[in-house]
C-alpha cells in the first residue's frame, strides 16, 4: 500500500509518496513559481540556428524555449518517408507556433519544447499528431496488449496518437472511449481561442492533479491532505481510493517524520545500517556518487565485505536517486569489484530497485574504471535545486579563497609599488588578511615597510571571504586624516 501525503498550507505545496513506511518520492512547488510543464503556447521563433538543428521560440516566459528539430511534428513526419532536412526548412523567424513545455527550464537554460501536443487522462495520453499508438510497458501481458492496441486502432481518426496508462488495464472500452473524446475536446476547443502571442492557452492540471494521476493509483492506496477543498476534489476524482482529512494542528509532514526526512537530502552523506556510507555530489553536468566501507568491516572474507557493502549502497542508491530526484549521466564508483559476476549482481540490484521508479532510465553498466553508469530522463529539477540557492559567496564551488592566499596576493601588489613617489598605501582588508601581514607583533609589516620604502596603512574590511583592495595611495597624513575621520 502506498500513502500521499499533500501538504497543502502554504503557498509551497508538497506531496511525499509512502511505501512500505519508507518515503520514496517528494515533489514540491509554490504559487510564486508554478510548474509549466505540460503547458501549452502561442509562440513565435525569434532565432533559427541550423548548426544546431533549433529554433528559440518566445512563449512569454523569461527566457526564450529551445525547440530542436527532431520535436517538429512536420519533421517527424518527413523522417518516415525517408526524408532529412534543415530546420530552415520547416521553420524561420517570425512564425508562429503552438508548442507545448515538455522540460523545465533552468537558469542557464530555457525549457524544452514540442509541436507534438499530448494531453494525459486517467487511463490514457492523446496525442492529436502523434500518428502512432502505444501501451504501458509495465502492461507485459501480450492478450491486455492486443485488446487495448484494437481499442486504439478503433479509436483514432487521422494521425492522431494514443498512449494507453498502466490504469488502463482492466477499464472498458466504453470508459476509455469517454475519456478519449473528452481528452479530444481539450484539444479542439484550443482552436477556438484568439490568444495573443505569447500566450499560454492551456494549462495542464493543478500540481496536485498531475502527481495523483501519474502515480496511477490503486484501491488499496491512501490519500491524506491538509485542505479540505482538496479532499473533497479527490474523494470526487477518486471514488474508489481512500481520502483522509489531515485536521491536526501539528504540520502534517511532521506528524508524519516526512520533514526530518526532506532535511536529510541535502546532505552530501548518506550512511547505510552497516555503518558504510555514500557521498552524492550534484554538478551541472552529472551526479557522481561515491560508495565507501566506512565502519563496516564485515566477517568473512573482502570479497564479501565489499560486494554486502556494494548492495547495500545500491539499494539505497536507487532510493536515493528517486528521492532527490536526479537526473541527466549518474555516475556511481562503487567499491572495486575484482571478479565479473559480483559487478552482474550489483546491475541486477540496481536494476531490480530502479524498477520501481516512473521516470525513465537506462542503466548502461560499468566502465572500464569499474564505475556504474546510469542516465535518467529530467522533466523536474532536482530537490538541491529546489530548496537552494547556488552560494553568492563560493558560486557553486564549495570552497573559498584561504587567508593566506589573499594576503600573498596583497604583498605581490604591494611590491609593484616599490620606490613609488608617494609616502602611504591605504589598505582596506579582512581581519584574517591584516594579521597575516602584520605577522606577530607586526614585525612582518614593519619589515616590508622598509622594503618597499613607503608606510602601509590598514582598516578592516567586511566582507564574507578573506578580501582586500588598495583604497588610496597618497601622502602619509592625508590618509591618517581620512583614517581618522
Amino acid at each position: 500500500m502506498r500513502k500521499l501525503f499533500i501538504n497543502e498550507k502554504t503557498n509551497e505545496i508538497r506531496c511525499a509518496v509512502v511505501e512500505e513506511n519508507q518515503l520514496t518520492e517528494i515533489h514540491q512547488t509554490n504559487s510564486y513559481q508554478d510548474e509549466v510543464v505540460g503547458n501549452i503556447f502561442v509562440g513565435r521563433v525569434t532565432k533559427v540556428l541550423p548548426g544546431m538543428q533549433a529554433a528559440f521560440v518566445d512563449i512569454g516566459l523569461k527566457q526564450n524555449g529551445y525547440l530542436h528539430r527532431n520535436d517538429l511534428i512536420s519533421f517527424q513526419y518527413e523522417v518516415n518517408h525517408g526524408s532529412k532536412t534543415s530546420i530552415s526548412h520547416y521553420v524561420r523567424e517570425g512564425d508562429q507556433l503552438l508548442v507545448q513545455v515538455v522540460k523545465e527550464g533552468t537558469d542557464q537554460k530555457g525549457p524544452k519544447l514540442t509541436t507534438n501536443l499530448e494531453f494525459g487522462g486517467k487511463f490514457l495520453v492523446y496525442m492529436p499528431f502523434g500518428d502512432y499508438l502505444a501501451v504501458s510497458k509495465k502492461l507485459t501481458d501480450e492478450a491486455v496488449r492486443n485488446r487495448l492496441l484494437t481499442i486504439a486502432d478503433e479509436l483514432r481518426e487521422g494521425k492522431e496518437g494514443l498512449l494507453f496508462r498502466t490504469a488502463s488495464l482492466h477499464k472498458t472500452k466504453e470508459e476509455l472511449t469517454e475519456e478519449y473524446i473528452k481528452l479530444k475536446k481539450q484539444f479542439t476547443s484550443l482552436s477556438r481561442k484568439n490568444a495573443k502571442v505569447p500566450e499560454c492557452i492551456f494549462e495542464a492540471r493543478s500540481f496536485v492533479d498531475r502527481i495523483v494521476n501519474e502515480l496511477a493509483l490503486h484501491p488499496k492506496d491512501m490519500i491524506i491532505c491538509d485542505q479540505i477543498e482538496t479532499v473533497q476534489h479527490l474523494k470526487q476524482q477518486y471514488p474508489n481510493v481512500t481520502v483522509m482529512y489531515h485536521d491536526q494542528k501539528e504540520g502534517i509532514f511532521s506528524t508524519h517524520k516526512i520533514e526530518q526526512e526532506i532535511d536529510k537530502l541535502l546532505k552530501q552523506t548518506v550512511w547505510l545500517k552497516n555503518g558504510a556510507f555514500i557521498v552524492i555530489e550534484q554538478t551541472e553536468a552529472m551526479t557522481i556518487i561515491d560508495v565507501n566501507t566506512g565502519k563496516f568491516s564485515g566477517k568473512s572474507s573482502m570479497r564479501d565485505t565489499v560486494l554486502k557493502t556494494n548492495q547495500a549502497a545500491a539499494i539505497e542508491i536507487a532510493k536515493q536517486i528517486r528521492l532527490r530526484n536526479l537526473s541527466g549521466i549518474i555516475l556511481i564508483d562503487f567499491i572495486d569489484m575484482r571478479y565479473k559476476e559480483d559487478q552482474e549482481v550489483i546491475v541486477d540490484t540496481v536494476t531490480r530497485e530502479m524498477k520501481r521508479d516512473r521516470v525513465q532510465h537506462k542503466i548502461i553498466g560499468f566502465t572500464e574504471l569499474n564505475i556504474l553508469q546510469i542516465t535518467r530522463k529530467k522533466v523536474r529539477g532536482s530537490i538541491q535545486e529546489s530548496l537552494t540557492n547556488r552560494c553568492e559567496v563560493c558560486h557553486g564551488t564549495g570552497r573559498i579563497p584561504s587567508a593566506e592566499s589573499v594576503t600573498y596576493k596583497l604583498e605581490r601588489e604591494l611590491w609593484e609599488y616599490q620606490f613609488m613617489d608617494e609616502e602611504a598605501i591605504w589598505v582596506e582588508a579582512t581581519d584574517d588578511v591584516i594579521q597575516l601581514l602584520q605577522g606577530e607583533n607586526k614585525n612582518h609589516k614593519k619589515q616590508l615597510e622598509e622594503a618597499l620604502h613607503f608606510k602601509i596603512l590598514c582598516s578592516t574590511l567586511t566582507s564574507p571571504i578573506p578580501n582586500y583592495r588598495i583604497k588610496h595611495i597618497g601622502s602619509l597624513s592625508s590618509i591618517t586624516e581620512r583614517l581618522k575621520a
